[in-house]
């Protein structure tokens, strides 16, 4: 099998460790989301969000190494899961995030905050920056 490892300096090692800590992953996993990130790249925030015609929001996450798509309506502040991992209709951004880390990574503790999980397309902020105007 063909090693496949990284050698790092101590700070940049530091750097992903504490990274890894925050996202609650494993810093191979910090990594891979960094380059997914790269790869698929997030467009420069703005001031809104951008609903779509049905007053929905598009919105996305990055978890061990998938974008999982999804919907968000501030009408009635539920979010639905595109397909793949999670899919499916739930009353809160949270709910949602729980499904999604079930649906991934089931061994770990599924809790998290999905205002802060879920990320608007249109603006690369966090969902919790269009909670309040709901």
């Amino acid at each position: 099998m063909p090693d496949h490892s990284i050698v790092l300096d101590g700070d940049t090692h530091a750097k992903v460790t504490l990274l890894a800590r925050a996202w609650d992953v494993a810093p191979a996993q910090a990594v891979t989301r960094l380059v997914d990130h790269f790869h698929n790249p997030v467009p420069l925030p703005t001031a809104q969000a951008d609903p779509s015609a049905d007053g929905t929001v598009a919105v996305h996450a990055f978890y061990e190494g998938k974008r999982v798509c999804g919907r968000y309506d501030p009408a009635n502040r539920s979010l639905t899961v595109g397909p793949g991992p999670g899919a499916g209709r739930y009353k809160s951004p949270s709910g949602a995030a729980t499904a999604v880390l079930q649906a991934l990574k089931p061994e770990v503790h599924p809790n998290r905050n999905g205002w802060s999980f879920w990320v608007i397309d249109s603006s690369g902020q966090a969902l919790q920056t269009i909670r309040g105007t709901s």
